[in-house]
């Protein structure tokens, strides 16, 4: 990757991209096997992807806060803000000259900042880049840094890191990552349930834009290797969070880490608990017990 000092070249889109174009396409190059050049380097672009002029659509802000069983605050949901992040985040996984495929990327981690009460009526900007590659046990990570700012004044409200996984891709001269040792998941008594439908995948994509394959159904996620269609790490964050959030509270850290994939449908156990530090939570397979994801919401 190059130098951090060295200033990124800046790509400023002009308009938000067509998500279901840009998944089109690299389906079709994954398809063909049409990876290019940068597909068999390490080198990842030094660039930051830029786009102005967003604003929450409020039919869409409503649909969302619905599906995650969350209130209508008149405010702008953390979860919402990273779907108005997204495409330019896809502009830059789906560009040429990135190194790895965006067609069944696994999101492994998210982590959130929040600085204040965000106004869903305000307008915003976007950043987005990428940066710490390293090799994974299952093949290639890269974080995807964004911030979203406000346009009046140029304050970052929301900042986030969503670390990505390209499974089975191997790229030379990476540094292996360092994954501290998790902790034997012992099944807690659980202080709530999801019953995710067959359609959530598609349901939280009619929303976000995040149509990849492998949320979609279990026919096209099994062309990807998966078992069947897993459900978007972003969903079960965001509705894990419009239940951890407190009243009130309007500068967090919100994190998120999914342990293995949420088969749909399925039923999904989850226990939140308050701790010093705000409350966590963590879900699993109501059936065998094995962990899906964990989180925790803490004041900043």
């Amino acid at each position: 990757m190059a130098s951090v000092a060295e200033p990124r070249k800046i790509i400023e889109l002009s308009e938000a991209p067509s998500l279901s174009k840009l998944y089109a396409k690299a389906a079709s190059s994954t398809a063909l096997g049409l990876v290019g050049l940068a597909r068999r380097s390490s080198v990842f672009p030094n660039t930051e992807y830029r786009l102005s002029g967003l604003r929450a659509d409020r039919e869409k802000l409503r649909d969302f806060n619905r599906l995650m069983h969350g209130s209508d605050r008149d405010e702008l949901p953390a979860g919402f803000a990273h779907i108005m992040v997204f495409p330019t985040s896809i502009a830059l996984m789906a560009a040429d000259d990135f190194p790895l495929p965006l067609v069944g990327a696994v999101h492994l981690a998210n982590r959130v900042e929040q600085r204040r009460r965000v106004d869903p009526t305000e307008s915003f900007s976007a950043r987005v880049w990428a940066q710490n590659p390293a090799q994974h046990r299952a093949g290639t990570q890269v974080e995807i840094a964004a911030e979203l700012s406000t346009e009046r004044a140029g304050e970052v409200v929301w900042s986030s890191v969503s670390t990505y996984l390209a499974r089975g891709v191997k790229l030379p001269g990476l540094s292996a990552v360092q994954t501290p040792e998790r902790e034997k998941f012992s099944v807690p008594d659980a202080n709530a349930q999801w019953a995710l439908s067959s359609d959530i995948g598609r349901r939280y994509a009619a929303l976000s834009g995040d149509v990849n394959p492998i949320h979609m159904s279990s026919l096209s996620a099994r062309a990807l290797g998966m078992k069947g269609a897993i459900a978007h790490g972003m969903y079960l964050a965001s509705r894990a969070l419009a239940s951890a959030q407190p009243a009130g509270l309007e500068a967090f850290e919100w994190r998120a880490e999914f342990a293995t994939p949420t088969f749909i449908p399925g039923l999904v156990s989850v226990r939140f608990e308050e701790i010093a530090e705000g409350v966590k939570y963590q879900g699993w397979n109501a059936r065998n017990g094995k962990p899906n994801f964990f989180g925790s919401v803490s004041p900043r």
